[in-house]
């Protein structure tokens, strides 16, 4: 479906994603190849979770495509998820019964650092996960 952009050092790669429910799906699948790729499969259950929660916000929130963002730094990656909407994620409350208001707290659960940067005409919500080393 959707190949890696190319990069001269093999350490990024970058999708342009529709607004469509099933780049969620795609999103998950080309993050998995990617971090195979790069040796980094452990950290695949993670960096999907998180992923999906951002990618997710994005269609539905920003309502725009996005362009999701990996960068391997040695063990860890960096994730971006550029939109088109200015507006900043927020925290909304969920009870236990509301089927919404929990993907920032599922982001900075699986994320060892998380944040948003603006950009000419929308922002960046980035986050970061970490992979452990055996001493």
């Amino acid at each position: 479906m959707l190949a890696p952009s190319p990069t001269r050092d093999g350490k990024e790669a970058s999708w342009d994603l529709p607004a469509v429910p099933e780049a969620v799906a795609a999103a998950r699948r080309l993050v998995r190849e990617a971090l195979a790729v790069w040796g980094l499969s452990a950290l695949a259950d993670d960096l999907t979770v998180v992923v999906s929660e951002v990618v997710t916000n994005a269609i539905v929130h920003a309502k725009s495509a996005v362009t999701l963002s990996l960068h391997r730094q040695g063990r860890s990656v960096r994730g971006e998820v550029a939109d088109r909407s200015p507006v900043w994620p927020t925290p909304l409350p969920a009870g236990p019964a509301e089927e919404h208001g929990r993907g920032l707290a599922i982001i900075a659960a699986y994320a060892e650092r998380w944040g948003v940067d603006p950009t000419p005409g929308g922002k960046i919500v980035w986050f970061v996960c970490e992979g452990w080393q055996a001493p």
